[in-house]
């Protein structure tokens, strides 16, 4: 985020103090009734001497939010790195995975449950496009070897004068895999 204008009476106020003012917004415990902006309006004056319109408690609210979803974002990205600096190599596939991670988790926190649904089907169709490609390694693996098995019956018959019993069997087995 970018730094503050140097009038803006809340923004500049020291963390401890914004957090404070949060918290009487949005208090910890059920129990504690949250102010209102014109009770925290009230509050900043009486302890600090500085006296603000309800829009600017509005837009420090707004920009105090945001504020704070990013520096969790940059926390979770933060951790995540460490992860997996941790593990030594990594590719670009654990790289999207703990991409995928965070913005999880940010869209988790922020309650936004479109993008949740959205990052959640882009990862299902990941899982299915990944479970497709071990398929097809598979079934090209069955036919190489099925290709090989054909080669060695085709030269042996070669070899031999003509297809005997045995070779067609061989044939026939190798057919089967494919």
């Amino acid at each position: 985020m970018k730094k503050p204008r140097a009038d803006s009476k809340l923004k500049n106020l020291p963390e401890n103090i914004q957090e404070g003012m949060w918290l009487l917004l949005h208090p910890a415990d059920a129990e504690t009734p949250a102010y209102t902006l014109e009770d925290l309006g009230g509050n900043i004056f009486d302890n600090h001497g500085i006296s603000v319109g309800l829009a600017t408690l509005s837009e420090w609210r707004s920009w105090y939010a945001l504020k704070r979803r990013m520096e969790a974002a940059a926390e979770r990205a933060d951790q995540a790195r460490l992860e997996l600096a941790k593990s030594g190599d990594y590719s670009p596939e654990d790289i999207e995975r703990v991409a995928q991670t965070v913005f999880t988790a940010e869209t988790l926190q922020s309650g936004d449950v479109e993008s949740y649904v959205k990052l959640a089907a882009l990862g299902l169709k990941r899982r299915a496009l990944d479970h497709d490609a071990r398929k097809l390694k598979l079934m090209e693996e069955k036919s190489a070897a099925a290709k090989a098995a054909i080669e060695a019956a085709t030269a042996k018959a070669k070899a031999g004068g003509g297809i005997s019993e045995e070779t067609l069997r061989e044939l026939e087995e190798a057919a089967k895999l494919l």
